[in-house]
């Protein structure tokens, strides 16, 4: 028979409820507090064993030769001395501590619009925003580790910085006119800015003043169902059509040209007049004009029930109507950004931290989705997990520059821009209504109602103990400019 130790399977599971191995942690966050054993400052807790297992090497590359530090309970580390055993042990006055809510996300900064022009226009506009573009990639080099991020007219970094056009990119660097102090300060490190994107946002939408015609009544389908049974009956009304618009739109700018519809969306509906607008994903903005009819097949059905001996009158109305507006929607803009220029030598975010003064080029991607490599988020997110630093040590970087400053950095160059297409848009569309169902009404010696008495353009049909009347022509209704149209009575079993 298997005995189980009921003590120490309760321990056991106790000890792994306890743990913090489901937690991120991360290192640059990890405090060193000297306030007792197992005492932190305010909202921070003691780091447990199993993270600081975790954190190992981090926490070792902090620590003196021989140092030893409290973990909770009566575990601790003990530094590269020791090879970085944990063990348990007798109190500690120091402990490592780490906040109880971290607060190390990068910062979602609102958008910055661009006015609209050129695409020429637009980019002069955004890479010569000096505060909220130049200034916050100058800092995020600058704390990664890239010597002399700034001109010789300033003390400052991001201040000084001269920004000119190269084929098809933007080099911003610091001024190197005059004279300069400090070595190789006459190695500016470059950010070129290159790759350009555009992609109509339709979530963001404006329309100026609209003017409409009223709904012209084009044509009234109508059907009479007549139940000619003593038992009350249940039909199935179905009617197809396509729904068409004739429309077309001007663009203000040239810019238009080089925007790009990301996803499929629909024109957005203004005023009381049915679109069916459709853009493809991967489309220019600009190219999509109109001046053609966009249609798209609708289906219209009601499941009214027609009492015994009596009939039913059914009928669908189908509009015309125009209508025009100016319009405007955001084109999200996204870019690559290089820096290119020697790390410094007293310290620098390259994963390996060589001290050297090596040349290293980076690019990141603002805006769009990339590569783990050129993804600052992915890797700022994922810096609690060793060995997926393999790029920068955004952990390093953080200790050096300080949380704010890195946080300001990431976030101001990750900032979402935006500019504008816009112009005048106009259609004409045509449209049905829904389908209505009036009031039933006894058959009077088997008498058809006085509407279909009045026509000559109607059919009969009788399904079961329903009799059908109807004015609707598929022809008729094709040279209206309503094409495709079906409509389909059925008797529920």
């Amino acid at each position: 028979m298997i005995r189980i130790n009921r003590s120490l399977l309760a321990t056991a599971v106790l000890s792994v409820l306890s743990t913090g191995v489901n937690a991120k942690i991360y290192p640059d966050q990890i405090v060193h507090d000297q306030l007792g054993d197992d005492v932190c400052r305010s909202g921070y807790r003691p780091l447990d064993r199993f993270e600081a297992e975790e954190q190992k090497s981090a926490l070792l590359a902090r620590m003196g030769t021989w140092q030893i530090t409290g973990l909770k309970g009566n575990w601790v580390i003990m530094g590269p001395g020791y090879n970085g055993l944990i063990k348990q042990d007798t109190t500690n006055g120091k402990t490592f501590c780490y906040p109880n809510n971290d607060q190390s996300e990068i910062p979602n900064y609102s958008a910055k619009s661009v006015p609209e022009g050129s695409e020429l226009d637009v980019q002069y506009e955004l890479v010569n925003n000096r505060n909220d573009f130049v200034r916050p990639l100058s800092y995020l080099a600058h704390n990664l580790g890239y010597a002399w991020v700034g001109g010789n007219n300033s003390q400052y970094v991001g201040e000084d910085m001269t920004i000119k056009r190269s084929g098809d990119s933007w080099v911003i660097q610091g001024n190197n006119g005059g004279s300069c102090s400090g070595y190789r300060c006459g190695e500016k490190t470059k950010i070129t800015v290159d790759n350009f994107a555009y992609t109509v946002n339709d979530d963001n939408f404006w329309h100026g003043d609209v003017v409409e015609s009223d709904r012209e009544l084009v044509k009234t389908v109508y059907a009479t169902a007549r139940n000619n049974s003593n038992i009350a009956q249940q039909v199935v009304v179905d009617l197809k059509v396509d729904e068409s618009t004739n429309w077309s739109k001007t663009n203000s700018y040239g810019f238009s040209q080089s925007v790009q519809t990301e996803n499929t969306f629909k024109w957005p509906l203004v005023g009381e007049t049915k679109l069916t607008i459709k853009f493809e994903a991967n489309q220019s903005f600009s190219k999509s004009n109109g001046g053609s009819t966009t249609s798209e097949q609708v289906t219209l059905q009601a499941r009214p029930m027609v009492p015994a001996n009596s009939e039913l009158p059914i009928r669908v109305e189908l509009y015309r109507s125009s209508i025009s507006y100016p319009y405007r929607f955001n084109a999200d803009i996204s870019y690559d950004v290089e820096f290119n220029g020697f790390l410094r030598w007293g310290g620098n975010a390259w994963h390996t931290h060589p001290d050297n003064r090596p040349y290293r080029a980076h690019t990141f991607t603002m805006g769009r989705g990339s590569d783990k490599s050129a993804d600052i988020r992915y890797q700022w997110d994922h810096r609690y997990i060793p060995g997926e630093t393999k790029w920068w040590d955004w952990g390093w970087a953080i200790k050096e520059a300080g949380l704010s400053s890195m946080q300001y950095a990431t976030g101001g160059s990750l900032r979402p821009f935006h500019s504008y297409v816009s112009g005048d848009f106009y259609a004409d569309s045509q449209f049905a209504g829904t389908i209505e169902i009036g009031q039933a009404t006894p058959i009077i010696n088997n008498l058809r109602s006085k509407r279909s008495t009045d026509s000559v353009n109607e059919t009969t049909e009788r399904i079961g103990d329903i009799e059908v009347t109807t004015n609707f022509n598929a022809d008729e209704l094709s040279d209206l400019g309503f094409e495709g149209a079906e409509m389909n009575i059925s008797v529920v079993e």
